[in-house]
């Protein structure tokens, strides 16, 4: 029998596909917090504002992907503030509204030389808890507490090049807090939240900014929640959402939507542990969770990417020494010899190389047990007297 084993790159050039896994990055270096905003120039993201439910913040952060590491930009130049919102255009970031208590100002971030300035103030009041995304060149801003009794229902487009607001049509599913916004290939996007009257929403709406209008898609099945996180893959046409509460458990499963058809798949959850109001953004084909909370102290200040890993792990069709069962399996399996093994053993690895699990073996039935393994693809190699005699792949459900 034949199966798929890997070897190392130095050997050979043909490369695994890649699979979308988490990854652990450098970790946010201003206090840990929830509620904060985001927005992507490029290859670099800007994190800042937010709260630790005892200190408000201000100041702003630049995540550099390529090297994974931040750097203190200028703080905002008004109050501290949670739960605003934020979008960008082209290299200049814009953010406003938010609590305590509800704001209508909005700030431009000029990337290139590190300054904000005012903006024209958001027209539908004091608003925290909205959403917003990007469009074609104009920023779209709506939803949120605005002191009425349902939530805003309302929409703004704004034009950077007049500095101006224009109302749009209003959404059109029920009034809502803490839903999240996105864009993606032309297409606006609002998914879930919390319309105060009871369970929480599990909705999902597309805009179209062409004729403005809106529709409704299929539902998140991961459950009515508001404070999730979410980013988005365009060059695939994927939504993925994630984490959260629905004010009586909180979550760490994460879901894909497909745009082409309408559906979503179950993807592996996120590692960092149950969360709520992260802070989420895309940056090329990599989605990045950073901060939240879980209800209480502490507060969480670290970043997670989610995408696929270029590895330095490749493919060549040989004879597998080993057979394992069942695969898939829970982290613990068999594993059975073709032949007789002296000092043998198995490595687990990911597909960043990193070693997770290794266990002697001997000839004959092993039981291997490889705990605290989140779902996913790895990759195993088996040793003999500490040389490299064959491997494959194990997919852990």
């Amino acid at each position: 029998m034949k199966i798929k084993l890997l070897l190392s790159a130095l050997l050979l050039s043909a490369m695994i596909k890649a699979q979308n896994v988490w990854t652990a990055k450098a970790n946010y270096p201003g206090a840990g917090r929830h509620a904060a905003v985001g927005f992507v120039v490029g290859t670099k993201a800007y994190v800042g504002t937010g709260t630790d439910d005892v200190i408000f913040f201000n100041n702003f952060w630049e995540y550099d992907q390529g090297t994974n590491t931040w750097t203190g930009k200028a703080n905002l130049p008004a109050a501290s503030r949670r739960e605003a919102v934020a979008f960008s255009i082209g290299t200049d970031g814009f953010m406003g509204m938010g609590c305590c208590g509800a704001m209508s100002d909005f700030w431009k971030y000029n990337t290139a030389t590190n300054t904000w300035s005012a903006i024209a103030t958001y027209p539908g009041g004091p608003t925290m808890t909205g959403i917003a995304f990007a469009i074609g060149g104009m920023g779209y801003v709506g939803l949120g507490d605005d002191g009425s009794p349902t939530f805003t229902k309302k929409i703004f487009q704004y034009n950077p090049t007049t500095n101006t607001w224009t109302p749009k049509s209003n959404f059109p599913g029920v009034g809502r807090t803490d839903a999240l916004g996105f864009a993606m290939n032309g297409k606006g996007y609002v998914a879930i939240g919390d319309d105060g009257s009871g369970p929480f929403l599990q909705d999902l709406w597309e805009y179209d900014p062409t004729g403005d209008t809106w529709t409704a898609k299929a539902n998140f099945p991961g459950g009515p929640r508001s404070t999730a996180v979410g980013f988005t893959f365009p060059a695939t046409g994927k939504l993925y959402i994630g984490t959260g509460d629905d004010n009586t458990s909180f979550y760490n499963d994460f879901w894909e939507w497909n745009s082409a058809t309408n559906t979503w798949t179950t993807v592996t959850n996120f590692p960092g542990g149950l969360r709520t109001d992260e802070t989420g953004f895309t940056i090329g084909n990599k989605g990045y969770v950073a901060l939240g909370q879980i209800g209480a102290p502490p507060e969480f200040n670290d970043l997670w990417e989610f995408g696929p890993v270029s590895s330095n792990i490749t493919e060549k069709e040989i004879e597998s020494p080993v057979v394992i069962s069942p695969n898939p399996n829970n982290g613990e399996f068999n594993l059975y010899t073709r032949s007789n093994i002296e000092s043998g053993e198995i490595n687990l690895y990911n597909s960043l190389g990193q070693l997770l699990h290794s266990q002697k073996i001997e000839t004959g039935p092993n039981h291997i047990v490889s705990s605290g393994i989140s779902e996913g693809l790895y990759y195993y190699f088996i040793l003999q007297k500490g040389q490299q005699i064959g491997n494959g792949k194990i997919i852990i459900k």
